[in-house]
């Protein structure tokens, strides 16, 4: 897997991440799988750097490991779209 790959998983985890007021067994689960996700990776690219990719899942700093900018509710939903838009395009073959 790529560097690509591994911003586009953290993308579906960080939209698919549960908030505050959902059940905590559903929030312990979501981590678990986050974990398991990130060894999976970390098997398949000794240059996978785990701790940055587990701190960019949590919203805590950028794909890059840098500081976040600031996220207009605008610029979060054309992410979400464009996220999206990827995944229709991958389900129909294109």
């Amino acid at each position: 897997m790529s560097k690509r790959d591994f911003i586009a998983l953290a993308d579906a985890l960080r939209i698919e991440q549960p908030g505050d007021n959902w059940n905590p067994n559903k929030r312990t689960q979501w981590e678990l799988d986050v974990k398991a996700i990130a060894d999976v990776c970390a098997r398949s690219n000794p240059r996978f750097k785990r701790e940055r990719w587990m701190r960019y899942v949590a919203g805590e700093c950028g794909p890059n490991g840098g500081n976040l900018k600031p996220v207009t509710d605008g610029a979060l939903n054309r992410k979400a779209v464009s996220i999206i838009e990827e995944r229709s395009e991958v389900s129909d073959g294109n």
